[in-house]
């Protein structure tokens, strides 16, 4: 191994959409501008060892030689907040040990990969993708993300997202049945014609529903806020506790607007501002946007 190689994969602020399509639970992940990077050094004593369930997928892409690809990653947000880092962490894992190792790898495979190890954000595939989180089964590309700001509002906390979705939530998700169609729906509508209206109001919809799976204490507060600084709509961590308000690209007064919130919230809450992108593999690796 002589050259040494980065990849990355975007977090999220959890998800545009989440719920269930003719029985079958999936997800629209909401991607963001802060990435997962894994590289795999040059000088490997430098590296560290990566986690159990990277170390578990790149087995599986290796034939059982995982090892032999010792990688450094970076993850720039904390875990079980929402912010999909298992699944960015896996997925840049995988792309810089199979370029290492000269095996191709497309976003259907890394996903399959993932999956069977835990659930798995649809920031593997590019653009905006349902995904069908638990099982694998499908994904269905719907587009390009629009150009949006995005405020990240992170209470702390967590959620122990393998307990979670261990959980059976069938009851809840056929009773949700109807507003998910509808908001899923409205969201590919939104995606299609570019409409960040469409798409925060899509998004704002399945984060309400959500409240009897997962009741978020900050969201009817955090929806106010964004009526106040003209927020297109709110998107949530389904299965974490970070929120965000979809801005539009060319909202000015960032600083305004921070200060506008954070009086409004209570004080154990960060805000910070980042884009919404598409999901997929960067490589090489974009550099890392300071907190």
């Amino acid at each position: 191994m002589k050259k040494r190689v980065s990849a990355a994969i975007p977090c999220t602020c959890g998800e545009l959409f989440q719920g269930s399509l003719d029985g079958e639970p999936c997800l629209v992940s909401c991607p963001i501008e802060l990435f997962s990077t894994a590289t795999v050094p040059d000088d490997l004593s430098k590296s560290k060892e990566p986690g159990k369930k990277v170390q578990r997928a790149l087995n599986q892409l290796t034939g059982g030689k995982g090892n032999d690809y010792p990688l450094a990653i970076q993850t720039p947000l904390p875990a079980g907040r929402g912010y999909g880092t298992s699944t960015a962490d896996i997925g840049a894992a995988l792309y810089a040990v199979s370029a290492c190792a000269g095996l191709a790898l497309d976003a259907q495979q890394a996903a399959q990969i993932a999956v069977s190890i835990e659930p798995t954000d649809s920031t593997l595939f590019p653009g905006l993708t349902l995904f069908a989180h638990r099982s694998g089964e499908f994904h269905q590309h719907l587009g390009q993300a629009p150009a949006a700001k995005l405020l990240l509002i992170d209470s702390g906390g967590g959620v122990d997202s393998e307990e979670f979705n261990c959980q059976d939530w069938k009851p809840q998700l056929k009773k949700l049945a109807g507003g998910h169609e509808v908001a899923f729906n409205l969201l590919c509508d939104g995606v299609t014609a570019g409409d960040l209206g469409a798409l925060g109001e899509a998004s704002t919809l399945s984060a309400r529903l959500h409240q009897e799976i997962l009741f978020n204490p900050l969201l009817d507060a955090v929806i106010e806020l964004g009526r106040h600084v003209g927020a297109a709509g709110v998107c949530r961590a389904h299965s974490g506790t970070v929120l965000g308000l979809l801005l539009d690209d060319q909202c000015e007064d960032e600083a305004g607007m921070l200060k506008f919130c954070r009086e409004r919230l209570p004080k154990e809450v960060t805000c910070r501002f980042t884009h919404l992108t598409g999901g997929g593999m960067r490589m090489p690796a974009p550099l890392a946007e300071e907190a």
